[in-house]
């Protein structure tokens, strides 16, 4: 499926025409602002902060996800031994979001006319019990007008 954005306002959309105009749109600018979704735009381009071969569209990864990138967060004293053990391990968390970054990449590259593709991630997480173990995730990309946004699944 290529993406065709309609240039011309009187071009029919077929959702519209059927369900008529949207009660309400919550948009990526309010899920950014929200905290549902975690910009990496940065870390997801070409630019200086960023990862060769890149997205030149805005990244966002959300929350759910994030949650399992982010293992440098200490939200309290409790800190799950996971995150300190994947510390220990030499893990960071720029480290996993360019893993999550890179595969989104090369998955969007190999399925250039779908607007979702799924790849597998390996990561540290937490297992039974609260430890750490290697584990094989499963994440989704989605790629639309506003730019790409990357989550488990379940997030969509």
């Amino acid at each position: 499926m290529s993406h065709r954005f309609p240039t011309d306002k009187a071009a029919a959309d077929p959702v519209t025409d059927l369900f008529g105009e949207p009660i309400s749109v919550y948009t990526r600018a309010q899920a950014l602002a929200d905290g549902v979704l975690v910009d990496v735009t940065p870390w997801a381009s070409t630019g200086p902060e960023g990862m060769l071969g890149g997205f030149s569209a805005p990244a966002g990864i959300t929350q759910a996800l994030w949650a399992v990138i982010d293992i440098d967060r200490r939200d309290n004293q409790d800190e799950p031994g996971w995150r300190s053990l994947a510390r220990e391990r030499g893990e960071s968390t720029r480290g996993r979001a360019h893993d999550v970054l890179w595969l989104a990449a090369a998955a969007a590259r190999r399925s250039p006319d779908s607007d979702a593709v799924r790849y597998p991630v390996f990561m540290t997480v937490e297992g039974t019990g609260g430890g750490a173990v290697r584990k094989t995730l499963r994440v989704e990309a989605r790629i639309d007008g506003d730019g790409v946004t990357i989550g488990f699944p379940e997030d969509f």
